[in-house]
């Protein structure tokens, strides 16, 4: 007859040789892998907690201040009946004319003063919307990495949303709620909807979407200064940070109001950075080194008149001023380094104290719930008692160990 099972209270302890030490090793193996897929998860779910909050203040934030300024939004007038052609070369399709044949143009209106007074980082710029793919956003001023933590980031170096020229707009595609997970689902002729803190609503028509790498940086700052034009990036394929999916798209000025004069970097005096590379969507890689603008002409925001540039001329002609310009530092400047991308192998170095604390605090837990399970002789009043407290630390840590990582949209 074999005698009853020894509670793990009552068992002597394990001597210390090599069956001892391997078992712990692998249970501490065991314990970082469990953590590890907990990451994975905070990752891909976790980090839209963070967005969401920050989205909900944006919102009543943007409200707010259109109360107060007295303002009511305008609305996104009927879609016209005009049909745009497409064309589909390579796979993607296209807008343009099908024939070669010769168009009249007309000078577009000329642009209006827009006053947004003083924009710092991270300020909501105004409302985007994508009827098709379900987006309902507040777009924040700059793409740093704690911008894009928000939501949707407009590039600084670009005109805003509603102004002529390039507005261009990144959003994460894995994380951080995921705005553009569905922008490869966008066609050409769907919308892409803009109500501006200035209580003005603009309509883009979407041309094209294209997938490009990450060096082609030419799709942002690429411009014609006599349209009013939008592109929005995020990564694919999907999870990946392979390559960039860029969506264009041109005002339908007829369901708009009226377009403003081009507000480049936000008045700011020093230079943006022209980055080499388009912002990630992977946490798991930093990006190459960027190069720095030319100095503007002057601290005011360009207010170039569509017309005076060649249609043909490059954006960084109107955003970066004189060719013949220097460089400048670009210290002083809030936006100097709102490139997602141009950032260390760590993101944030002054997580690691925060990191250390959580970590401890995840420690002393663990052993707070052993000891209460050893007093009471049962290993579940242990876990009962400490599980709660343990997954709200363990969140507090994912958040830090998370701003370590390279920056990435």
């Amino acid at each position: 007859m074999t005698g009853a099972k020894i509670s793990r209270w009552d068992r002597p302890p394990e001597p210390h040789d090599w069956r001892w030490v391997v078992g712990h090793i692998g249970r501490a193996m065991i314990v970082v892998g469990l953590l590890m897929f907990g990451f994975v998860a905070y990752q891909l779910w976790g980090t839209g907690i963070q967005t969401a909050r920050a989205q909900n203040h944006l919102d009543h934030e943007f409200d707010d201040y259109l109360q107060q300024q007295g303002i009511t939004a305008d609305t996104i007038g009927p879609p016209t009946s005009t049909t745009i052609p497409t064309t589909t070369t390579a796979g993607v399709a296209t807008v343009g004319p099908t024939s070669t044949e010769s168009t009249t143009t007309t000078a577009p209106p000329a642009p209006v003063d827009q006053n947004y007074g003083d924009i710092v980082p991270g300020d909501g710029l105004a409302r985007l919307k994508i009827p098709r793919i379900g987006v309902d956003y507040i777009v924040v001023a700059g793409v740093n990495v704690q911008d894009l933590r928000k939501g949707p980031g407009h590039f600084p170096n670009t005109p805003l949303p509603g102004q002529y020229g390039n507005a261009a707009i990144a959003g994460h595609r894995t994380t951080y709620g995921a705005p553009f997970y569905d922008l490869d689902k966008l066609r050409p002729g769907d919308e892409i909807q803009f109500f501006t803190k200035l209580g003005d609503a603009y309509v883009y028509i979407v041309t094209d979407s294209v997938v490009v790498n990450p060096t082609d940086y030419h799709v942002i700052t690429d411009s014609d200064p006599a349209k009013a034009t939008v592109t929005l990036v995020t990564c694919t394929p999907l999870r990946t940070a392979k390559q960039r999916l860029v969506v264009h798209g041109t005002l339908d000025v007829t369901r708009s109001n009226e377009v403003g004069k081009p507000l480049i970097n936000y008045g700011q005096a020093a230079p943006i950075p022209v980055a080499t590379a388009l912002p990630g969507d992977d946490d798991s890689e930093p990006g190459p080194a960027t190069t720095p603008a030319t100095t503007p002409a002057s601290a005011t925001p360009s207010t170039t008149v569509p017309g005076s540039v060649p249609a043909s001329s490059p954006a960084s002609s109107v955003v970066a001023g004189d060719a013949s310009a220097t460089t400048s530092p670009t210290s002083g400047n809030p936006f100097a380094n709102d490139d997602a991308f141009s950032q260390g192998w760590f993101d944030d170095g002054a997580a690691w104290p925060h990191v250390v604390f959580w970590g401890g605090l995840l420690i002393v837990i663990c052993l707070l719930g052993y000891r209460l399970a050893k007093r009471y002789r049962n290993l579940w009043i242990g876990i009962a008692a400490g599980v709660l407290p343990f997954l709200v630390v363990l969140y507090f840590f994912y958040e830090n160990v998370n701003r370590l990582l390279p920056p990435a949209l």
